[in-house]
C-alpha cells in the first residue's frame, strides 16, 4: 500500500496502484465489501479472495452468519493492533467455527505489505486460523506477516479513524493488564464487569462482488465504490436536513409562544385602557360639577383678583380638564393636608414607660 486509504474512492485507487506496481498480483477473483457499525462508529472493509482463498472464505462466512455481532474488541494495543473474533452466540454452528481451523495460505510474491488497516488472522502456529482476526495499527510492524498464518485477506477501506479509537486497557497478559482470552469464552459478563470501557461490534452487512459482475474490475470498482461513497454522503445529508428541520420547528414553536405571551400582555393593556375610557365620563362629570359650584363662589368672593384666573388643567388619562382658580386653590390645600398627614404618620412615637 502506498498511502493510507482515507476514503472509499482512495482505497479503490489503491487497488489500481497494486495492479500497476505488482502486475503478477491478480485481483480478478471474488471480493466482498463489509460494512460494520461499532460503539466508536461505522467502518467498512474489503476482502480479496486472490490474497488468501481459505482466509477469505472463512472470513466472509463468519460475517454473513453474524458471528461478530455484539462481540468485543478485546485486545486493543495502540500503535500495534486491535484483535477480535470471540462470539457470544449460543448457536452451536457458530461456536463450532471458533474451533474449526483452516489451512494456511502462502503469501503472494511479492508479499502484501502490512500497512495501516490490513486485516489478518491471529493464529498460534501452522494451520491454526479459525475466527480471531486483527487489524494493523502501524505500518512499521515489520514482524507481522512473516508467518504463513498471518497472510492478509483484506483492508479497512473507510472509518479507520474510528477503528483506532477502540478503548485499550493494555495488551493481554503476560504483556499487559488487559482481558484474559480464556475467560472471554464464558460470555460477555467477564468483560462487561471488569473492563466496561472496551468497545464492541454492533452488526455488519456483507456484499459479495463476483467475477464478471458489474463493479468487479478496477474501473467498475472505482465507479461502484464512488456510488457507495455518494450514497453514504446522501444519507449524511438527509440526516443533517432532518436535524435542521427539527431545529426550525423548535424555533417556530418558541416564536409562537412568545407571540402568545405578547398577545396576553396586549390584551391586559387593552382591558386597562378600556376601563379608563369607561370611567372617564364619570370623572369628567364629577369634576364639571365641582367646577360649577366653585365658579359660583368664585364669582361672589374673588372678583377683582384677576391674577388668580390663570386656568390650570387636570389630566385624566389622555384628556385634560380645565380648572378654575378656586379649584386650583382647593387642590393645593388638599395636597398640603395630605402631606402633613403623611409626616405625622412617619414621626416616631414616644415610648410609653412601664407602670407599676
Amino acid at each position: 500500500f502506498h498511502r493510507h486509504p482515507s476514503t472509499l474512492y482512495d482505497c479503490c485507487c489503491l487497488v489500481g496502484d497494486y495492479s500497476y506496481k505488482y502486475p503478477n498480483i491478480i485481483m480478478e477473483g471474488e471480493q466482498a465489501v463489509i460494512h460494520c457499525d461499532s460503539t466508536k462508529g461505522p467502518f467498512s472493509m474489503r476482502f480479496y479472495r486472490d490474497w488468501s482463498p481459505h482466509g477469505y472464505d472463512r472470513a466472509v462466512e463468519l460475517y454473513e452468519k453474524n458471528f461478530f455481532d455484539d462481540s468485543h474488541f478485546f485486545r486493543a494495543v495502540p500503535n500495534f493492533l486491535v484483535q477480535f473474533g470471540i462470539t457470544y452466540s449460543q448457536d452451536k454452528e457458530l461456536r463450532k467455527l471458533m474451533d474449526e481451523e483452516i489451512p494456511d495460505d502462502p503469501q503472494l510474491d511479492p508479499p502484501i505489505k502490512f500497512d495501516v488497516g490490513v486485516l489478518s488472522y491471529a493464529g498460534s502456529g501452522p494451520n491454526s486460523r479459525s475466527s480471531q482476526m486483527f487489524i494493523n495499527y502501524n505500518a512499521e510492524n515489520s514482524a507481522l506477516g512473516e508467518n504463513p498464518w498471518e497472510t492478509p485477506f483484506g483492508i479497512v477501506e473507510h472509518g479507520m479513524d474510528n477503528v483506532k479509537q477502540f478503548y485499550s486497557y493494555g495488551d493481554m497478559p503476560p504483556w499487559g493488564k488487559g482481558p484474559k482470552q480464556n475467560k472471554i469464552y464464558s460470555g460477555p459478563d467477564y468483560i462487561n464487569n471488569n473492563f466496561p470501557l472496551i468497545d464492541k461490534m454492533k452488526s455488519c452487512q456483507v456484499h459479495r462482488i463476483h467475477p464478471g459482475q458489474d463493479g468487479h474490475s478496477v474501473d467498475n470498482a472505482r465507479r461502484g465504490i464512488k456510488e457507495e461513497e455518494e450514497e453514504y454522503d446522501d444519507d449524511e445529508a438527509e440526516e443533517e436536513e432532518e436535524e435542521e428541520e427539527e431545529h426550525e420547528e423548535e424555533e417556530h414553536d418558541e416564536s409562537e409562544d412568545d407571540e402568545s405571551e405578547d398577545d396576553d400582555h396586549s390584551g391586559e393593556d387593552d382591558e386597562v385602557e378600556v376601563a379608563e375610557e369607561e370611567a372617564l365620563p364619570e370623572k369628567e362629570e364629577e369634576v364639571a360639577s365641582q367646577h360649577r359650584e366653585l365658579d359660583s363662589v368664585d364669582s361672589v368672593g374673588l372678583k377683582g383678583s384677576s391674577h388668580l384666573h390663570h386656568h390650570r388643567h387636570l389630566k385624566i388619562g389622555r384628556h385634560e380638564i380645565p380648572l378654575s382658580p378656586m379649584t386650583g386653590a382647593l387642590a393645593l390645600s388638599s395636597v398640603v393636608a395630605v402631606t402633613f398627614g403623611i409626616l405625622r404618620l412617619l414621626r416616631p412615637q414616644r415610648k410609653q414607660g412601664k407602670t407599676n
